[in-house]
Parts: structure tokens; C-alpha cells; sequence
């Protein structure tokens, strides 16, 4: 335990004794189905309790049909699932509270009626005109509270959060800015504050003293909302009473998405500055988040008093063996989560469905946890072509599964792309760490600076070929909208692709940028040139800057946006580049393309995606008796796709084999 005394002991919360201060906040899996517990979400939530995480929180729950959540606790059906999920993570050690929520002008209601909140102001993101909330509606939504928090007692669950936070319905309450009632639930913050008394004291009664309630909280961001003032004074008024038996310290609404769950333009614990102004007013247990990443973080946190318990829900989620692997030395051996949001929350947002870039078995446990490769003795004889994060995945689990594996890597390192993201994202580099650990873990056999060619494949006689060579960088000035090729003048500039200007290219002044893929490498790129001082002049056939993530744009779209506009920077949206010539560009809207301007540049960065090599793929086919083609080099895609068909490339080895259905979700346009 040394070094990790303070976060690895014991702790109560009100009668719940948790074996240590690590806690899974409630993320919202998209794991239920038909809004009741799965074998999914339990062989999720099992994973992390054998871990060593000693609090989760369950799935989001519906208390009411004007509120639709992933859970739904306003009936018995939801009992016998409960049952099995609490007797399976109890068995484990691991302690589970549920949290019930109602989003108020959030969210759309069952039956698509106007949503509920405290006045006439809309979310910004719904964008819908909600119903002010009569005494009626009021005293139905607190019955449906009630009946909700003891169905989840009844089910197991060994506590209640209820939310009052990130812009939901009672956070629409709390706010000055979106309460304007003129009754005695509005003004003065006692009597914003009333309704949420209220709603506590009749939980409390409910479900007596003796079971955990909390109530997890957040300044909106803005500061004519709801501040850390506020809530200070909240936290001491609803102790008078002994209402609530923790707290649950977040940050941000829809006002301020980008501080809700912060990507990796935040540092590692960007709430607590904020948190800390309200755990330090309170003598009960605190539960503080904020992109806390490693075990070392959480301990500190601890030790200084800023909060008791500690939210590492995407560090679980990349890692969820991230408790027992450090106490036990293998801190190596830990995934680290890159804090990149796209298939955490951006798999909610564009699959309902919360997984893990880095981690291929995140939601996945029934099918690609380590635990479920087969094994092999003897093995299969297994080259890897290619030492990108696809490769490397391939190799690991490949090694995993008893073959023998030998890995090809043309460059004098491993990595692929995952060597070009700046120094901005150190997360990255912890990845290429794990899986450099890992080839030397599972000894594998990595070759360096050796080329693949297909007499080399052929002295190798190997059973299976996993061809992961990724794609070269686009040069042709290719564009979606404009597909038509050669681009007009190409040949009279000097091309650079975003590849060149991570390797440090040297540029001039003004650069005309080209961006087909509006995802994270555009940003970095952009950055770069940014920060070293350049005039950028982005062209793309987006909307926004960053429109291809799959978070929700204001998440991580917009800071990275705004970083950019510290800076030189021009965008210029659903935009074609029609001719080139020496030092300018004749471009257009693509709605308007009478509308031409010429811009003038000192030189060209074309990010167009890139492309595989189909001609080796085709001739390895004919010398080996099983080939699989995955990550860019079967089509550029995202990480996540490319460390998913790694692990799958293996399972694919097996003669029984049949494609999973919807492995991944979605892809895209380069990693």
C-alpha cells in the first residue's frame, strides 16, 4: 500500500462500509436493454468490482415518464435484474448506489409533450420551451421519487443519489437564472431551494435514517447561475435537518458542457479548485471528479482533504483492473484512458452506447475481455504487419490466445500514428508505453526497421498474417464535395499533409490549410501552426472546427475552437478549394461557388485522409493460408476501430468464427 494509504483505506457512508475511496460515479452505459439490467451492464459492472473499485453507480434511473432514463424504476420489472446485479458485485466486494434523476428542460418526455422544469426558460440544448411546474405536478413527481428509492432498496442497492445538478431539474430550481417563478419556490435562494427540500425530507422518511441518501451537485459554470456560493449554503442548510448523507461534487450544465466531462484540453483535476470551495464547508463523506487518471492523483486528492472519495470512472473505464494492478506493482499494465470522449461519450452520442477507445472489451466483457480469447497449445505461427495501435493489439492478443507472434515494424519504433500527436496530448505516449510493455510482457518477437515484402512473408511461413500497415497520407488535394482529380494547379505548390507538420516541416508564415477530417488530427495540426506562431487559413467542407468527433461539438469541439482563435486562426466552412497556383487559392462555399475568393498563402497542408496499400494485401493472400486486413489499412477509421479489430483479428483465427454484429458502431474518416 505504500504510497496509496490514503486512497486505498476504508471508509463509511452513513452504514456502508467501501473498502476503499475509488468510486464509479453513475457514467450512463447505454448498457440496459429495454431499460432494465442486462447481462451486458452486469459483466460490466463485475469487471470493475473485481478490480477493486469499491462504489459504482448504477445506470441513471427513471423515476417518471416525463423523464426517460436508462434504468426504469417506476415498476417491479426492473426487481429481478436489480437482484442479480447487486448479488454479483456485493459477491465481489464492491458496493452499489443508484442514482434517480429527472432532467427537466433537458430532456424530451415519453410521450413528447412539453418538458418540466421550474419556468418558461428552455435548455440550450434541447432547445424546447418547458412547462413550469404546478403544485400538482410537483407532488406527483415526489411520489414517483419515493417509489423509486425503495424499489432500488428492495432490489439491493445499498444507497440513493438523487441529481440535482448539470442543468436537470432541480439544478433548473436552483439556478437564478432559470427560476423566474414568482411563488414561494422562487427568489431568494430558501426558496429556489424548497422544492429539492422537499423531495429530500419525503425520501428521507421513506427510507429512514439508517440508508444512504445524497445528492450530487455542480455550479453551472456561469456566475449569474448556480455558483459554489450557493451550493456552500445549500450544503449547510439541508445538514441542519440531516438530510443527505454525502455529497457528490461535479461541474457544469449545458451552459458549460465542455466542463461536464472534460477532455484532454483539461488538466487532471480541473473541477477540484471549484469543489473544493464546497467539500471544505461539509463534515460529510465528499465524493470530488475531474478527469482523475491515476491512483497516485487520487490519493493525493485524499491526503489533502479536498475530497473523501474519489470518481475514476473513465480511468475504470479504459482500465478496470486499475486498483489491484498498482497495489500489486503492475502499474505497466494499465491501460491509460487518453481522455479523448469519443466512445465514452461520444458512443452515447452516436450509438447509445458508452464504450472505450483504448480498451476493447469496455462493454464488450461477454465477448472481448482477455478472459474470453481462446486458447491455443500449440499456437498458430502469426506475423504482424505493422506496429501501429491496430498491430499492436493484434500481436498482444494474438499472444494472449498461445501463438507465436512476430511482429514487422518498417520505422525504428512502435507506435504508427500514434508517434504524430503533440506533446499537448501526453496521454498518448502513456498508451505507447502499455503496449511497448506489453510485447515485452508477452514476448513477442518484434522486428524494427524491417520492411514487409512478400518474399519476406514467404521465408517466414507463417499460418496466419495479420496485415495492419496502416495508410500513407493523401497528397492529391482530394476533397468529398469535389472529388474530381487532379486539383487545378496542383502542380505549381509545394503540398505538405498534417503528417509533415507534426514531424516539424518547416513552413512559412501563412498556411493554407486543407481539412477533410475534422476531427482531433485537424486540431493538433492547426495548434501546431498556431502556436508556432503562423497565419492558419483552415478550408473545410464542415460546418464547425472538429464537426467529426463524436461528442456533442460543445464537449470538446468548442474549447479546442477557442484555443485555436487565441491565435491566427481563419475557418472557413463548407468550403472548396477550385484552383491552385503559385502563393494563391481560388476557394468558394459549396453552396455558392460564384461566390470565389482568393486567398494567398506561403504554403499548402492537405489533410485528405489517407490510403492503404491494396496491391500487398492482394499478393500476401496468394502466399498465406489465412490473411486478415484491419485498422487503416483495411480503410482509415478511428482508434477505437482500429484496437477493436485488433483483439477481434485473433478471435477471427478460429475456424468457427462468426462477424459480430455491430462490434464497434460507427467509423469514420482517418484515425
Amino acid at each position: 500500500m505504500s504510497g496509496y494509504e490514503h486512497v486505498l483505506s476504508s471508509t463509511h457512508i452513513g452504514p456502508v462500509l467501501l473498502r476503499n475511496r475509488v468510486v464509479r460515479t453513475s457514467q450512463g452505459s447505454g448498457l440496459a436493454v429495454n431499460q432494465l439490467v442486462s447481462d451486458d451492464m452486469i459483466a460490466f459492472l463485475l469487471a470493475r468490482a473485481r478490480g477493486g473499485v469499491a462504489l459504482a453507480f448504477a445506470d441513471v434511473a427513471q423515476v417518471h415518464w416525463s423523464s426517460p432514463a436508462m434504468l426504469d424504476l417506476t415498476s417491479d420489472r426492473v426487481l429481478p435484474g436489480l437482484i442479480r446485479l447487486t448479488t454479483a458485485v456485493h459477491a465481489e466486494g464492491m458496493k452499489l448506489f443508484q442514482q434517480i434523476w429527472h432532467g427537466g428542460p433537458t430532456q424530451l418526455t415519453r410521450d413528447s409533450s412539453a418538458p418540466w422544469a421550474a419556468s418558461h426558460v428552455p435548455d440550450p440544448g434541447l432547445g424546447m420551451l418547458p412547462v413550469p411546474m404546478t403544485r400538482m405536478m410537483m407532488d406527483e413527481l415526489t411520489e414517483a421519487f419515493v417509489a423509486s428509492a425503495l424499489r432500488a432498496r428492495e432490489g439491493g442497492i445499498d444507497g440513493i443519489e438523487l441529481h440535482a445538478g448539470h442543468g436537470y431539474l432541480f439544478s433548473s430550481f436552483l439556478s437564478p437564472a432559470t427560476n423566474l417563478r414568482d411563488d414561494e419556490y422562487g427568489g431568494s435562494l430558501e426558496d429556489r431551494s424548497r422544492y429539492l427540500v422537499e423531495v429530500l425530507r419525503a425520501l428521507r422518511t421513506a427510507v429512514g435514517r439508517d440508508y444512504p441518501v445524497g445528492l450530487r451537485i455542480s455550479p453551472d459554470g456561469p456566475e449569474d447561475q448556480t455558483t459554489p456560493s450557493h451550493l456552500s449554503t445549500l450544503i449547510s442548510m439541508l445538514e441542519r435537518e440531516s438530510l443527505v448523507d454525502f455529497w457528490d461534487v461535479s461541474l457544469g450544465s449545458h451552459y458549460a458542457r465542455d466542463l461536464l466531462i472534460g477532455g484532454a484540453h483539461q488538466p487532471p483535476g480541473y473541477m477540484l479548485p471549484v469543489s473544493e470551495r464546497m467539500t471544505r464547508v461539509t463534515t460529510l463523506p465528499t465524493i470530488v471528479a475531474g478527469r482523475i487518471a491515476t491512483l497516485q492523483q487520487a490519493d493525493q486528492i485524499v491526503a489533502c482533504g479536498v475530497g473523501d472519495l474519489v470518481a475514476m470512472v473513465r480511468a475504470t473505464l479504459a482500465e478496470p483492473e486499475l486498483v489491484t494492478k498498482t497495489v500489486s506493482g503492475r502499474g505497466a499494465e494499465i491501460r491509460p484512458c487518453i481522455a479523448c470522449l469519443q466512445s465514452c461519450a461520444g458512443g452515447l452520442n452516436t450509438r447509445g452506447r458508452a464504450m472505450c477507445t483504448v480498451n476493447p472489451a469496455a462493454g464488450r466483457e461477454l465477448t472481448h475481455d482477455d478472459g474470453t480469447i481462446v486458447r491455443h497449445a500449440p499456437g498458430l505461427k502469426v506475423v504482424v504487419i505493422g506496429g501501429g495501435p491496430a498491430g499492436m493489439e493484434a500481436a498482444r492478443s494474438a499472444a494472449i490466445a498461445g501463438h507465436r507472434v512476430t511482429l514487422l515494424e518498417t520505422d525504428d519504433a512502435l507506435g504508427g500514428q500514434l508517434r504524430l500527436v503533440p506533446p499537448t496530448r501526453p496521454e498518448i505516449a502513456r498508451l505507447l508505453d502499455f503496449y511497448e510493455h506489453q510485447m515485452r510482457l508477452h514476448a513477442i518477437d518484434v522486428r524494427l526497421r524491417t520492411p514487409a515484402d512478400v518474399q519476406t512473408v514467404r521465408r517466414m511461413a507463417p499460418d496466419a498474417v495479420i496485415v495492419a500497415t496502416g495508410v500513407k497520407p493523401r497528397r492529391d488535394g482530394f476533397q468529398t464535395l469535389q472529388p474530381r482529380l487532379p486539383l487545378p494547379g496542383i502542380s505549381t505548390v509545394s503540398v505538405h499533409t498534417g503528417w509533415d507538420v507534426l514531424r516539424g516541416a518547416s513552413l512559412g508564415h501563412t498556411v493554407l490549410m486543407l481539412d477533410e477530417i475534422g476531427h482531433y488530427e485537424s486540431t493538433d495540426v492547426a495548434q501546431q501552426l498556431v502556436d508556432s506562431g503562423r497565419r492558419v487559413l483552415m478550408v473545410s467542407r464542415y460546418s464547425l472546427v472538429a464537426a467529426n468527433l463524436e461528442m456533442r461539438w460543445e464537449m470538446v469541439g468548442s474549447p479546442l475552437l477557442s484555443k485555436l482563435l487565441k491565435g491566427d486562426f481563419t475557418f472557413f466552412p463548407r468550403t472548396v478549394i477550385h484552383r491552385l497556383s503559385p502563393g494563391s487559392a481560388e476557394v468558394a462555399c459549396f453552396e455558392a461557388p460564384h461566390r470565389v475568393q482568393r486567398l494567398a498563402f506561403d504554403d499548402v497542408v492537405f489533410m485528405s485522409g489517407g490510403t492503404p496499400d491494396r496491391a500487398f494485401q492482394q499478393e500476401l493472400v496468394g502466399i498465406c493460408p489465412i490473411v486478415r486486413v484491419i485498422g487503416d489499412a483495411s480503410s482509415p477509421r478511428r482508434l477505437e476501430v482500429a484496437v477493436v479489430e485488433g483483439r477481434q483479428s485473433v478471435d477471427s483465427l478460429q475456424p468457427d468464427w462468426i462477424r459480430p454484429v455491430a462490434a464497434y458502431g460507427w467509423g469514420g474518416s482517418a484515425t
